[in-house]
């Protein structure tokens, strides 16, 4: 299994950990939405990151101006949230940008 640099834990199981806390506390709510969680892991988009750090449900700053955060990485359950509110189609695609 693939494991993170700094963390040593397990980056599959953090990732399906918390698409299971996401299904858990009812931010997933349908098959489509869940199988997008668990298809792209975030942490390839955050390499700089422990797993561990990645895959809490959290908001992470990405760019900073002045010492002021201007681009995150949005938390997952308002990711979720949103992309079930869509009640996206086959075929349509989500541009997310944080």
């Amino acid at each position: 299994m693939e494991k993170d640099n700094k963390g040593k834990r397990d980056v599959a199981g953090l990732h399906q950990g918390l698409v299971e806390q996401l299904v858990r506390v009812g931010n997933i709510r349908t098959t489509a939405v869940e199988a997008a969680f668990r298809a792209v892991p975030r942490h390839i988009f955050l390499p700089e990151l422990s797993a561990e750090e990645v895959y809490r449900d959290e908001a992470i700053a990405t760019k900073f101006l002045n010492g002021s955060a201007i681009s995150s990485s949005s938390q997952p359950a308002i990711m979720a949230i949103m992309l079930e509110q869509l009640e996206l189609q086959p075929g349509q695609r989500v541009l997310e940008i944080g």
